[in-house]
């Protein structure tokens, strides 16, 4: 018959052989990753109390940010799509003016936001190739996808 772990432990809960276990009520001190070798070990450790982190991490801290700043560059380019659409709506003889400033920004933000995607995609890769565990590896961003959704999300005025 097969062991069933999961019933031994409720068995031994309600026995109460958990209870008053050393160390109760604190954290547990996670410091070490059994999985890693003795030297990634120490160079982690070396990194740490240094104030730095490896590679990778520091390379998942920026892809944080940068997937950040094309957020907030596809919002403000959209506010400020409907901010001069209201405008046109008040002033219509301006129409002409308003559309071509616009057009120029949205030029101007749709090279940047590729051009951000691109590096992105790259730090993705190099995050991934530095990743101690395939679990925890970013998706490329497909940048044809994101290009079109901006382009919806933002057309001409």
């Amino acid at each position: 018959m097969p062991i069933n772990v999961d019933e031994q432990i409720e068995e031994a809960m309600e026995r109460g052989e958990f209870k008053d276990l050393p160390g109760k009520g604190r954290p547990i001190k996670l410091d070490t990753n059994p999985f890693l070798t003795p030297q990634v070990r120490m160079a982690n450790r070396l990194l740490k109390e240094n104030g730095f982190a490896p590679r990778w991490i520091e390379l998942e801290k920026e892809i944080k940010k940068e997937k950040a700043q094309l957020k907030k560059l596809f919002i403000n380019l959209k506010a400020r799509r409907e901010r001069l659409a209201a405008l046109i709506q008040r002033y219509p003889h301006r129409r002409e003016a308003v559309s071509r400033s616009f057009e120029h920004e949205r030029a101007r933000s749709l090279a940047q936001y590729r051009e951000k995607l691109e590096n992105l995609n790259r730090k993705i890769q190099r995050v991934n190739l530095l990743m101690p565990t395939q679990n925890r590896q970013y998706a490329l961003i497909n940048k044809e996808t994101a290009l079109t959704r901006f382009q919806k999300a933002c057309p001409s005025l």
